[in-house]
């Protein structure tokens, strides 16, 4: 008799075990379910994202070149303005050089008697001649208005 209680304890176990095993399967299933759901549902989030992405990438790599273009020639501009230094310090450099053999050319004159002699006169000449312009530029100007006068005066009178 213990034996048969034995074997119905031993089969009630069994029993209950592969209830509970079932149970579990189920719960896992319905589980296993849900992931699957939202991993569907993310796999869709994706899909769409992805698209989205893809429609910004071109206009992405527009603005990419666009900006590489303008670097560039940002570039070349600075290259050019740099050239543009150099260039005025040669000529800055260049102007210094002479501007020094002037300098000491002026100098080794005016230390001449001569040569402060002959500056002397050719600036009286060139004050005479000033004068002289000046005087002429009013003499005309005087002159002008009368031959202005004279014109309008023949072309009122009428031919005789």
């Amino acid at each position: 008799m213990i034996m048969t209680w034995s074997a119905a304890i031993a089969a009630g176990a069994f029993v209950v075990l592969a209830a509970g095993i079932l149970l579990a399967l189920r719960a896992a299933l319905n589980k296993l379910g849900q992931v699957q759901a939202a991993a569907d549902k993310v796999q869709q989030d994706l899909q769409k994202l992805s698209l989205e992405l893809s429609g910004l990438i071109q206009p992405a790599e527009e603005t990419i070149r666009a900006a590489h273009k303008q670097l560039e020639s940002a570039s070349k501009l600075f290259e050019a303005a740099g050239q543009v230094g150099g260039a005025i310090a040669h000529t800055t450099s260049a102007a210094e050089r002479i501007s020094s053999v002037l300098s000491e050319s002026a100098e080794h004159h005016a230390k001449r008697y001569e040569t402060k002699r002959q500056v002397g006169e050719a600036l009286e000449w060139a004050e005479l001649g000033m004068a002289a312009w000046q005087l002429w530029q009013t003499s005309r100007k005087a002159a002008a208005p009368a031959e202005n006068d004279m014109d309008a005066y023949q072309n009122r009178v009428p031919d005789q």
